[in-house]
This record gives structure tokens, sequence and C-alpha cells, in this order.
């Protein structure tokens, strides 16, 4: 049965370092992480390249678009989007850039939500059409 893999329909959140490692991961995505596999347990401590490539690709475009705004100092926040249809229910990943002008170290923080715990109505009028990469301003992304 589906539910017993989803303890709580929440978000999931990962932040990844500039190197792709995972520096955090929260309970719920440690629970949507379990739908593509059973060596879940051992992902905050595996490389990028043994996560799911759709995981690490994904954070690999976040990762280049930060360092873009980072050479032209642009130090607006932005975010990214892909669904992912390898498991069941499909995830909205989304991807948040994070700058720091002081230092330098950037961090990408993704956030994994099961479209079926969206209500119908709200995914058609906030993704209507978001089967490629979307890319905005966190200002606009988020209304």
């Amino acid at each position: 049965m589906q539910r017993l893999l989803l303890p709580s329909l929440d978000s999931g959140l990962i932040v990844f370092s500039s190197s792709a490692r995972i520096l955090h991961m929260n309970g719920s995505a440690r629970a949507l992480m379990a739908l593509f596999g059973t060596s879940h347990e051992f992902w905050p401590q595996m490389a990028p390249e043994s996560m799911p490539s759709i995981l690490t690709e994904f954070c690999g475009d976040v990762l280049v678009q930060l360092r873009h705004r980072v050479e032209a100092e642009d130090w607006a926040q932005f975010e990214m989007r892909r669904i992912c249809h390898m498991v069941t229910p499909a995830l909205l990943l989304t991807g948040f850039g994070v700058p720091n002008a002081t230092n330098r170290e950037i961090r990408v923080i993704l956030t994994l939500t099961p479209l079926s715990s969206m209500p119908r109505t709200a995914q058609n009028s906030r993704h209507p059409q978001l089967s490629a990469d979307t890319l905005a301003p966190i200002s606009h992304a988020l209304s």
C-alpha cells in the first residue's frame, strides 16, 4: 500500500553543498526517497553519483544557474522546477539556489513534493505546463 511509504504528505527537504553532497535531509525527504529503492537509509552518506540521476542532474542544473548568477554578482534568489515521473506518486522537484556574497559558499535547497498531495485544481493552476524546467525569480515563483 503506497500510503505506508509516505507517513506524511509534507514536502521533503534536502540541502546540497556546492559539490552536490547531501548536507541535510529531513524525515519527509527520507520517506519520499524510499520510493526510489531500498538503499534510501544510506543516502545522506552517499556520493552524488550514487543518487538517482534525476536528482543529481537537477541539482547540477541549479548549481550551474547559481554559479552564473554569482559570477554576475546577481544575488537575487531564484527557483527551478522539474517533475519526476520515475516514482509514484510523481514528485515536483523545486530547487532554490542560495548564494553567499561574503565567502562564495553556495548551497542548493531541493524540495520534493508528491503531486498527489496537492489538490488537483491547485496542481493545474500552479503548474499548468510544467513538463520542462521552469526558472523563475522567487518573488514571482511563489505567487
